[in-house]
């Protein structure tokens, strides 16, 4: 993929990232300097470097912060396979794997620094509801099928009628 192609295209880099291109930009100003703090000391293994990274190899695939932050929000966007994601970006699903992990656990230093981690504890949930002044919210969530007892009398209990499956 192109990312400065894509940052010409608004509906289509909407589509692969979530975020308009004044939304990523404003998230870049902080995800570049902590993950160039990160690589500084860190290798995508994870491990602590004996010796800085002064700067980014010039034959990176992926060079500069804003498209390894592209390459992580299109990834986490569309659940891609990493395969899928390796081929449209010209490296190895290694690579993809390591990568996702680094940038991922940046981008969480990131938005916790933001307050946008998502609340996962209920408790926590209900506070952060009540604080809210305004009680009205986007939810982002994919329904799913239940698979249906095989039993006809179960199912006739189960049942609601409020939706029919599509054919």
């Amino acid at each position: 993929m192109d990312y400065i192609c894509l940052r010409e295209k608004p509906r289509q880099f909407l589509a692969l990232t979530s975020l308009h291109v004044a939304e990523f930009d404003d998230l870049r100003t902080d995800f570049a300097p902590a993950w160039e703090r990160y690589h500084r000391w860190h290798t995508l293994e994870g491990k602590r470097r004996q010796f800085a990274a002064h700067r980014e190899r010039p034959n990176a695939v992926l060079a500069g912060s804003d498209v390894k932050l592209f390459f992580l929000l299109t990834y986490l966007k569309n659940s891609s396979l990493q395969q899928h994601q390796a081929a449209s970006f010209g490296i190895s699903q290694a690579r993809v794997s390591q990568l996702s992990t680094a940038l991922l656990g940046v981008l969480n230093q990131v938005l916790a620094r933001r307050g946008l981690l998502p609340v996962r504890d209920g408790g926590a949930l209900a506070q952060h509801l009540a604080a809210h002044g305004e009680l009205v919210f986007a939810y982002d969530g994919v329904e799913r099928g239940v698979p249906r007892n095989q039993d006809r009398e179960a199912q006739a209990e189960e049942y609601s009628g409020k939706k029919k499956p599509t054919a």
